[in-house]
């Protein structure tokens, strides 16, 4: 390290001391000026103040949007199948996230070999003594251009190469995979709003025979009217969640959502059951995704093998390619550019990269037996849910006829026998539903591993799965 000394000079009207040679100068008024305007142009440059004032600022502002959109009436929108689906790709935060990890696994493929190209840099500097800022000058000032390259080893870039790669490709199989079990929700959603829908016009019914009387008489003469109540009430705080649920999923909290269900896909598993054992239709995005990760515990093998591989960089060195200091400038010289080749192998004589391929070996290991484990339950989880797919057809189809036969009864004069009827026919209602939602996430679990319906990732639209069972 060199370093560039000038002679001291006494500023005039200094004073020293013997002995030690201490100088005790003087500054003038035009130095102490100057000192002063230096310092307090650094500490406006800097930025240094109290983040106090702009936190105030942020919270006044969000707090007129907070309390404007308090006052404002949500508007009510109604949304059909597609357009919802299309809302979601584009707004849903969920998704987005997971958009926004596919870009920057894509930039970071392109970061590895940015990072092979030269780079630059522009350093300028000014040194001066405190007692002496009234004499600064060009002399005192410095600038640099310097141009330099750093080129990894060869082993180390492919590596490194090759990982960026294998995350990207992971990245947009996973944002598949997030993209489906949206969907799958929405369609979800669109399906419970529906049966909501129906259960309060069935719910309605009931009004027909309103409670007359207090709390008390009709505790004891009419039960059925307050069921009816408790009912309206649950009623009301699922049709909330399910307002809640439908912004979450569209990405907009802005408005009051009315979901129209008619163009709701119909998956029909219930009277096709999926081919499950033809390994190209079914479940070969999850495949790929545990191969991407078995491939990333592999890379982790390798490249802890590879640090005992010898490895070759390259580095160039030379001086600067424009230097001015002191008035004077310094041209560049080719005679100055060193090349250097080093080679080196790593002899691992404490053994700590043996422990690092052991710990690998380990991991990778667990992963495999993970892996085998979740494909075992998941097929498992395919038998019951064909299985249950059955039962449920079956539960449902019974259900659908006592309600029809209970709806096809004469009506009654007798209230008493009315309000049995409509207890009776409230609690079947409940009971088709609950088959039905049974239906939608056990279908869930096949429409998510059968890439034909995804149709080269765009959900299909078939006939309305409510069609045949809409009617009040």
């Amino acid at each position: 390290m060199t370093a560039d000394c000038k002679p001291t000079r006494q500023a005039p009207g200094a004073s020293c001391a013997g002995g030690l040679s201490l100088c005790r100068p003087a500054l003038r008024p035009s130095q102490a000026l100057l000192a002063g305007a230096v310092l307090a142009s650094a500490l406006i440059l800097t930025g240094c103040r109290s983040p106090a004032p702009a936190l105030q600022a942020g919270e006044a502002k969000l707090a007129e949007t907070f309390s404007a959109d308090w006052q404002r009436a949500l508007p009510e929108t109604a949304i059909a199948w597609p357009d919802a689906v299309a809302r979601l790709e584009a707004q849903n935060l969920d998704l987005r996230r997971s958009r926004d990890a596919v870009t920057a696994a894509r930039e970071r493929v392109v970061q590895v070999s940015r990072d092979l190209l030269p780079g630059a840099a522009l350093t300028a500097n000014a040194m001066q003594a405190v007692t002496r800022l009234g004499d600064f000058s060009g002399e005192d000032a410095a600038l640099s251009f310097y141009a330099f390259v750093n080129v990894p080893g060869l082993v180390q870039w492919r590596v490194r190469r090759y990982g960026a790669e294998l995350e990207l490709i992971r990245a947009e199989w996973a944002h598949e995979l997030k993209r489906r079990e949206l969907i799958i929700q929405l369609r979800e959603l669109f399906l419970r709003d529906a049966l909501l829908a129906q259960r309060r016009r069935n719910l309605d019914l009931a009004a027909r025979w309103p409670a007359i009387g207090s709390l008390a008489q009709r505790l004891e003469t009419n039960p059925p009217g307050l069921e009816r109540e408790a009912v309206l009430w649950a009623l009301r705080r699922e049709a909330d969640s399910l307002q809640t649920a439908s912004a979450s999923l569209l990405g907009d909290a802005t408005r009051l959502w009315r979901l129209d269900a008619s163009s709701v896909p119909d998956l029909g598993y219930d009277r096709e059951p999926p081919a499950l054992t033809e390994p190209a239709a079914y479940g070969r995005l999850l495949r790929r995704l545990q191969a991407a990760d078995l491939e990333a515990a592999r890379l982790r093998v390798r490249g802890v093998k590879l640090q005992y591989w010898p490895d070759l960089s390259l580095n160039l060195s030379g001086p600067p390619l424009l230097q001015v200091s002191g008035g004077r400038r310094s041209e560049f010289s080719a005679d100055q550019v060193f090349v250097t080749l080093t080679g080196a192998v790593n002899l691992d004589l404490r053994g700590t990269i043996a422990q690092q391929l052991r710990e690998a070996k380990r991991d990778f290991a667990l992963l495999e037996a993970r892996l085998r484990e979740q494909n075992a339950q998941t097929i498992q989880r395919l038998q019951q849910a064909l299985a249950a797919l059955v039962r449920n057809g079956r539960e449902l189809q019974l259900t659908e006829a006592r309600l029809g036969t209970l709806r096809g009864l004469p009506a009654t004069t007798t209230p008493a026998r009315a309000r049995d009827n409509l207890e009776r026919l409230l609690a079947l209602d409940q009971q088709r539903t609950s088959l039905l939602l049974e239906r939608a996430q056990l279908e869930a679990l096949f429409w998510l591993l059968d890439e034909a319906r995804w149709d080269n990732g765009r959900a299909g639209a078939p006939p309305s799965l409510l069609a045949q069972t809409s009617r009040p």
